[in-house]
């Protein structure tokens, strides 16, 4: 079985798989000197957002639970960025490419907010009365973007853990379309993140890569990359088994190791775990 014998056999059940793959590859070219090798990873990781689209689970039940759920999180991560910008701690490491690039996630940010508050309506929660106290998240620029990469990594995997609910819902007004596509901006800004961690400036963390690899946390909180729960539908991201395949270091025909595998897939996780992560590093 090869790839694209795999992606064409997802087609049929998926017509989405295609534009997801196009999402992916696009966020990885944009960072500029990826190598081919990394390229090719792309596409895996958007074939694990397939599989699994089938597989997750969640305590939330509407839709509107679910967009409320994703506003909480995007008001969160609206913030976290627009407080980054003002804080006196990182006016000097912030600059250039570097403000540019925080600036721009802080408007998608922003974007998703009004998006999400505008389908909900009257139906919105009402956003956190003290706002969100980030602690010392701004007292470095290493710090800063350690934080980072842990809110996109998690708003990855919470708008996974989501797309179950919308569709078992009836996916009114085409919710579960916008979520994926929020899903796959939060997945650019994750690499992104990951991508400015690199550089000189933070430390020249070059072990790093743009996407998850082994549920290695990079000093970020450990469960963020840890199992929910349900564990079998909300597995770690060093999950092995994908599709009903139980190892695929070894099932395909081609021995990958752990580390390869890992990094070709995301994985979902539910809304409570979610939450706990956000609260056990956010005040709100």
């Amino acid at each position: 079985m090869n790839l694209f014998k795999i992606i064409s056999e997802l087609e049929k059940a998926d017509p989405e798989i295609m534009d997801r793959l196009t999402h992916r590859r696009s966020a990885l070219t944009a960072l500029g000197d990826l190598s081919k090798k990394m390229a090719l990873a792309a596409a895996p990781i958007a074939i694990g957002s397939a599989f699994n689209k089938a597989m997750g689970q969640n305590t939330l039940t509407s839709v509107n639970a679910v967009l409320n759920y994703a506003l909480l999180l995007e008001r969160l991560e609206y913030s976290f960025y627009d407080q980054a910008l003002k804080a006196a701690t990182l006016t000097v490491p912030l600059t250039g490419a570097a403000r540019t690039a925080i600036e721009t996630i802080r408007a998608h940010e922003l974007a998703h907010v009004n998006l999400l508050e505008t389908a909900l309506g009257n139906a919105k929660d009402p956003a956190p009365a003290n706002g969100f106290d980030f602690g010392s998240a701004f007292s470095t620029y290493s710090t800063f973007l350690t934080f980072a990469q842990a809110f996109e990594d998690t708003g990855v995997r919470a708008y996974k853990g989501q797309a179950t609910v919308i569709k078992g819902a009836g996916n009114p007004n085409n919710v579960l379309q916008t979520a994926l596509q929020i899903h796959s901006v939060e997945a650019r800004h994750a690499a992104h993140i990951r991508y400015m961690r690199r550089g000189a400036t933070a430390g020249n963390q070059t072990g790093i890569m743009p996407w998850v690899v082994n549920a290695d946390a990079n000093g970020a909180p450990a469960p963020v990359y840890g199992a929910g729960n349900p564990v079998n539908l909300f597995p770690a991201e060093d999950n092995l088994a994908q599709g009903g395949i139980a190892n695929l270091t070894t099932a395909l025909g081609t021995t990958y190791t752990a580390a390869d595998v890992s990094a070709a897939f995301d994985e979902g996780l539910d809304s409570t775990t979610v939450t706990n992560i956000a609260r056990s590093v956010v005040k709100f």
